[in-house]
């Protein structure tokens, strides 16, 4: 069977692909006109396939035809169980780290390092500033209880259930966290089912999708109108931020630092700095998708990077049995914002290419 890509109005650079066709889920290749093999992921789907490979490039405006062949070659992404959580693997080596075990009030993702092996996001556990922090994670205020901030005797907790639906395969690898909120004391208030999804792009453009989803399981939830919110937060190293470091801040609306992005709405943000003169940074995207797209950002000269559409739109109140959904990208690059091209990245995530067969 031959299948047509679209590009559509945008050029596409290490693109994410997703389609679904009639057919049984195993291990294949997208298989181009010029006779290079693209390793692809399928995976059964309520009696289909959905099907995901990375295509290198495609100009805007343009089509490419190819077909789908049974590939012999193992998974080239991988996700593993271990002791402490969940480990990424790509093309054989540690990209990151899923940690749940209960010595800390929540789960976190992380460290997050540039091509060249420098770490980007702060996770030392000595610092006293703000060591509620921990590179990349989530979480808020919900039902009046303090997620965020940590306070002694009082904070919640999110405890990790399970962890579910591993995929590992040529296009990307991943699993779905499933961690219930608790009071202090143990009371449930929601669960919290989130996605994360890397896929296999060059290492200095690594994309991670996070799609996070709330469910008020066990009455009415309110999410409160706090600057301490997310869901999605990272905490950058300090040679990366701002104030004492090599960082800068910019929006996809054209702001720079905290003084023109801290709760500006924008659709990306980027925090962008150097390690031992590598250009690099982490760029988190917002789905048009989401509630109050664009978000409003909690972001800080010192390191902080959120979105955050609670403080200036309200609480958000959920009934029992009721979901919200947040999908976000982030990408792990090095360069600078525009050799990093975020802009195109954005457009691959909110418009992505089609698929026709």
């Amino acid at each position: 069977m031959t299948f047509t890509l679209h590009s559509g109005k945008h050029d596409r650079v290490h693109t994410p692909v997703f389609f679904r066709m009639p057919a049984e889920s195993g291990t294949v290749c997208a298989k181009l006109p010029d006779g290079r093999r693209i390793p692809a992921t399928a995976v059964a789907r309520g009696g289909e396939a959905e099907v995901c490979f990375v295509v290198p490039f495609l100009p805007a405006g343009e089509a490419l035809p190819f077909t789908l062949e049974p590939c012999d070659c193992g998974p080239e992404m991988l996700c593993e169980k271990t002791a402490r959580g969940t480990q990424f693997m790509m093309r054989g080596r540690e990209f990151t780290e899923y940690y749940t075990l209960p010595d800390l009030p929540k789960p976190y993702l992380g460290p997050l390092f540039e091509a060249f092996g420098g770490q980007m996001t702060r996770l030392d556990f000595a610092t006293r500033e703000h060591p509620h922090h921990r590179s990349l994670w989530i979480s808020q205020e919900a039902n009046g209880i303090d997620f965020w901030n940590e306070p002694a005797g009082v904070h919640g907790y999110i405890r990790n259930q399970g962890i579910a639906d591993i995929v590992n395969g040529g296009a990307y690898t991943a699993f779905t966290a499933n961690n219930l909120w608790t009071s202090h004391g143990g009371d449930p208030v929601m669960d919290e089912a989130t996605r994360y999804t890397l896929y296999n792009t060059p290492r200095e453009a690594a994309l991670l999708d996070v799609d996070i989803t709330y469910t008020a399981s066990y009455g009415d939830v309110t999410l409160g109108a706090t600057k301490e919110a997310g869901p999605l937060a990272v905490r950058m190293a300090p040679g990366m931020s701002v104030s004492g470091g090599t960082g800068t801040i910019v929006s996809g609306t054209g702001g720079v630092d905290e003084a023109e992005t801290w709760m500006r709405r924008a659709p990306w943000l980027d925090y962008c700095g150097a390690i031992d003169t590598h250009a690099c940074g982490v760029a988190m995207l917002d789905h048009p998708g989401n509630f109050g797209f664009p978000t409003h950002w909690h972001v800080r000269d010192g390191g902080l990077m959120a979105g955050n559409n609670f403080l200036r739109l309200g609480a958000m109140e959920l009934q029992r049995g009721e979901s919200v959904n947040w999908k976000y990208r982030v990408i792990i690059h090095n360069g600078d914002t525009k050799a990093a091209d975020i802009q195109g990245k954005f457009e691959d995530f909110a418009f992505p290419p089609e698929v026709t067969f």
